[in-house]
């Protein structure tokens, strides 16, 4: 068979004419040192900076994950591609999501961060490109491996509320704080905390084991195929997951998710010069829930609300009415009660899971690719040619039953006996059950994707190499609700050479094509250059013993983009027209008699048809070394990168005239202004020892970014509010200075309050420009809502048949904000146990301000009383693996054994660890996991 040699550098990423590759159905010399890159794929030896690479295959038997991206941080840095926003996923080359595949499939996922490296995929990669590769059929004998998992979810946190009685006190505590009547009193307060009749005096606890599990449980399976002779090859891949929920009553206890997931890769030798390959991938994913919404309504609603049950045993027996209200009820839970509730709360989480019935949501997902490689090395030496297209298809939708059930309110009274009993019942709503199935948010998804290339390589004089390719692309996307399609298309053009190996040259470039400008400025050119120079070949280096390679890249680049265009703050989906004026119709003014009125068109934006690209902006300079006899290699990339002339509607630069409050009214358009700055670095460091009978592989990797606001569209006369100068992510908000301890400090400060009355106990704010009033005008930065550095470190020790296997992840510089109801409690919400240290009198030391039965505009809103540090450490896996020795099993049909055990998402060492860990909704879990892997 002839093979195709290719020797392309792409986007500054240096290919050597030792590659040999044909489209995406890669038959090299030797695969496992390739690296695939935009439309093709390069020496690891010869890979520039701006890039790193993940192979499962290397990792997979000691860390099992169904995630893709598991251990990014600590293999390669992480997936946050130098702080330049979500990347673009490209599963085979096509834009797919990466919750449609799983590790398994997967032979490596490159992360293509520099411009040089991302500018064949035009204008869609400028936030970088996550490029995920499936594997495929490799010629020989018929392989099978085969898995199999079983592991328990256990919840990490559950939000603590406290319950009935503390909370009516508390509650108690904020009317006097707010110079009202208490409205709850003593023997209220005693009755709810004795807990002599929880069903009189309800103390309703969601998170208790009444209605959770201690855990639940996931199972997977999943097996793969692989064989094939020099005609063809074949990759197939089936797998199956399934979890339950921690809902433990009525449909609870049936909800579930199940995953089926079926891959096949056909490559297809036609003759010596022609391939073709066909890549299929179907997923069906359904979900049964309960109706309703559990997690969130058992973190609003109050413990002495209701009980969620009525028992039948308390209800007077010789009450002839009362017996017949419980032979008409359609739902007796357990043969022992009523669904309880209120007139207020006429559903309730509980009485939803036993009664409300079911939601089903069901997805399903298909995708196609087929190629076509032709050798037209009788053509032209060297050339050769690529085509692929694919279709993608996403159908999701809701199934349910919908049924309306009755709750009641018990009346109290006494027996004869003098314990409790129920002597009236108080019915809300009615039990219908019509067993009606219901359809409801259906929504498709369709993705067309095409790209053909011509590739030339060459090699003169044994020394100078040069490679071409010649690109167009296009993809095309639709989905439900959308009025046009959503387009991508780009033509490029690559050009490279390098001298024996050791210096590089690249031009790269694409002519990209955007529909969300005006047809005069659709075509944009983004040029990008790279150089490479091997200083472990040059003859000064041949004595340096330790050094077995050292490598010296740097490229820069201008990609023009319209990722950076604003979105539809509903759907995220991007906006079309906005170099169009936008007029419309408004009422207009009645006549006198108020029988008449005249409409008038008001415009509110204004026409630009010259509105442009925004342009990422970028140099980088990178390091790659092996030291030690391969004892030691590391990879580092310096970055600088500027975000230009994203579009915005600048006010500011525009005379007041142009917009009115009423009629509302501007005739200012998008124009390019804002602009963003990124700098910094990411590295890899990776240690190979051998200690003994052990073996140590050790890792630790990083990426620091630090961003700064270049432009913005803002004009305060206070330049500690300016955003320009400040990181992008920066939090803005008030700055405290405690709480105020009584009156007399609030009388003798004198400070005109601007959010609200204030009173003891009320956060008291710094006024920053001493103009005697707290406002708007008094926020500064108050933190940044990413953490600059994240990093990652992962080690393996492996003795005789045993592997332990450790990783770590962690990040440095972030800034929370405590926003949610848990913590901002006002008016009637529902009480965390935060405010068991909130403030009065007695306890002016609290680190709570003040309980308020008003919405505390004056406390609650951003400032730094409420910020914490999101620094952290975690424990990310731990996997201990057994490999059954081949002595054992080198007579059977078995060709391999791996038994292992595995905890993920066991630790986090935080300063704030309780606020980190802790979810308001479904809980962060640990994962324990059993697994096995069978080879045949």
């Amino acid at each position: 068979m002839k093979y195709i040699k290719i020797g392309l550098v792409l986007c500054g990423m240096f290919l050597i004419p030792s590659v040999k590759a044909v489209g995406t159905a890669i038959e090299p010399e030797s695969k496992d040192s390739l690296v695939h890159i935009a439309y093709t794929a390069v020496s690891n030896k010869d890979l520039a900076g701006g890039i790193s690479v993940l192979k499962p295959s290397e990792y997979l038997d000691k860390s099992y994950s169904t995630y893709a991206l598991e251990g990014a941080e600590a293999f390669v840095g992480g997936n946050n591609l130098w702080g330049m926003g979500n990347a673009l996923v490209l599963v085979d080359g096509v834009p797919r999501s990466i919750d449609n595949i799983t590790t398994s499939e997967i032979d490596q996922i490159t992360f293509l961060k520099g411009a040089n490296a991302v500018v064949l995929y035009g204008s869609r990669a400028a936030n970088g490109v996550i490029l995920i590769t499936t594997k495929r059929g490799k010629v020989g004998d018929r392989q099978i491996n085969v898995r199999a998992h079983a592991g328990i979810n256990t919840p990490k946190a559950y939000p603590q509320y406290i319950g009935s009685a503390e909370y009516m006190t508390y509650y108690n505590q904020a009317c006097i704080n707010d110079g009202i009547d208490p409205l709850y009193d003593k023997a209220t307060i005693y009755n709810y905390g004795a807990q002599v009749n929880p069903y009189r005096y309800p103390d309703v606890d969601y998170y208790s084991s009444d209605y959770l599990r201690k855990f639940y449980n996931s199972y997977s399976a999943e097996a793969d195929f692989t064989g094939g002779t020099e005609r063809a090859r074949f990759y197939a891949q089936a797998g199956i997951q399934n979890n339950n929920s921690l809902l433990n009553f009525g449909e609870g206890k049936k909800e579930g998710t199940t995953r089926l997931n079926i891959r096949g890769n056909v490559d297809l030798k036609l003759n010596d010069y022609i391939k073709t390959y066909v890549n299929v991938s179907t997923v069906f994913y359904n979900n049964h829930s309960a109706l309703g919404d559990f997690w969130n309504k058992a973190r609003t609603i109050q413990p002495h609300r209701y009980s969620p049950m009525i028992p039948i045993d308390m209800i007077d027996p010789d009450n002839p009415n009362l017996q017949l209200q419980i032979r008409n009820s359609r739902h007796i839970i357990d043969g022992k009660y009523l669904l309880g509730g209120s007139q207020q709360y006429l559903t309730n989480p509980i009485a939803d899971a036993y009664a409300g019935g079911y939601i089903a949501y069901t997805s399903r997902q298909f995708q196609f690719t087929g190629g076509l490689d032709i050798d037209l090395n009788q053509v032209l030496k060297g050339l050769s040619f690529h085509g692929a297209m694919s279709i993608d298809y996403s159908n999701t939708y809701n199934e349910s039953v919908n049924n309306t059930y009755a709750v009641y309110v018990a009346d109290w009274g006494k027996s004869e006996q003098g314990t409790d009993i129920i002597n009236g019942l108080t019915k809300h709503n009615k039990d219908m059950n019509t067993g009606t199935q219901n359809l409801s948010d259906s929504w498709n998804h369709q993705t067309v994707d095409f790209n053909v290339h011509f590739d030339y390589t060459n090699t003169f004089q044994e020394k100078h190499n040069v490679s071409a390719i010649l690109l167009a692309a296009a993809t095309r996307m639709r989905q439900t609700g959308d009025f046009q399609y959503e387009t991508n298309a780009n033509m490029g053009l690559q050009l490279d050479y390098n001298f024996s190996q050791t210096y590089y040259a690249s031009f790269g470039g694409a002519l990209v094509n955007s529909t969300r400008l005006a047809s005069a400025h659709r075509l944009a050119f983004s040029p990008t250059v790279g150089l490479g120079w091997v200083l472990s070949e040059e003859a000064f280096m041949q004595n340096a013993r330790s050094i077995d390679r050292l490598k010296l890249t740097a490229s820069a680049g201008i990609l023009h983009t319209d990722l950076l265009f604003p979105t539809d703050s509903e759907t995220g989906r991007p906006l079309y027209f906005l170099y169009d004026a936008v007029y419309m119709e408004a009422p207009g003014y009645g006549w006198h008699d108020g029988k008449y009125s005249n409409n008038y068109t008001s415009v509110t934006r204004g026409e630009n048809l010259k509105l442009g690209y925004a342009k990422r902006k970028e140099i980088n300079v990178g390091i790659e070394g092996s030291f030690f006899n391969n004892l030691l290699n590391m990879k580092a990339n310096l970055f600088f990168t500027k975000l230009e002339d994203i579009p915005v509607i600048a006010a500011t630069q525009y005379p007041s005239y142009f917009q009115s409050g009423y009629p509302k009214t501007s005739f200012i358009p998008y124009t390019n202004f804002n602009a963003n700055q990124y700098r910094g670095f990411d590295f890899q460091i990776d240690l190979n020892k051998k200690v003994g009978q052990v073996n140590l592989q050790a890792g630790v990797s990083g990426t620091y970014v630090t961003s700064k606001a270049l432009k913005r569209d803002e004009l305060y006369a206070d330049s500690y509010r300016n955003r320009v100068g400040q990181p992008t992510d920066a939090i803005f908000g008030l700055q405290s200075e405690g709480l105020f301890m009584n009156q007399a400090e609030i009388d003798e400060r004198n400070i005109e309050q601007k959010f609200g009355e204030v009173k003891p106990g009320d956060i008291k704010y710094k006024d920053q420009n001493n103009d005697g009033v707290i406002d708007e005008r008094d926020e500064v930065m108050i933190g940044r809502w990413g953490a600059p550095f994240s990093y990652g470190v992962h080690l393996t020790a492996q003795w005789k048949d045993f592997t332990l296997f450790l990783l770590g992840t962690g990040s440095v510089g972030g800034t929370g904000v405590k926003t949610d109801d848990y913590y901002w409690v006002n008016g009637d919400k529902k009480y965390s146990v935060v405010v068991r240290d909130s403030w009065t009198e007695k306890n002016p030391g609290a680190s709570y301000p003040r309980l308020t039965t008003t919405n505390g505009s004056n406390n609650f809103r951003y400032s730094d009383f409420w910020t914490y540090s999101t620094n952290r450490f975690d424990l990310a896996k731990v996997q201990l693996t057994y490999s059954l020795p081949h002595k054992i099993i080198q007579s059977s049909f078995i060709k391999d054994l791996k038994v292992y055990v595995s905890g993920s998402n066991l630790l986090t060492i935080a300063k704030n660890r309780e606020i980190l860990e802790l979810n308001l909704g479904s809980p962060q879990c640990r994962f324990y996991n059993l697994g096995v892997k069978v080879e045949f």
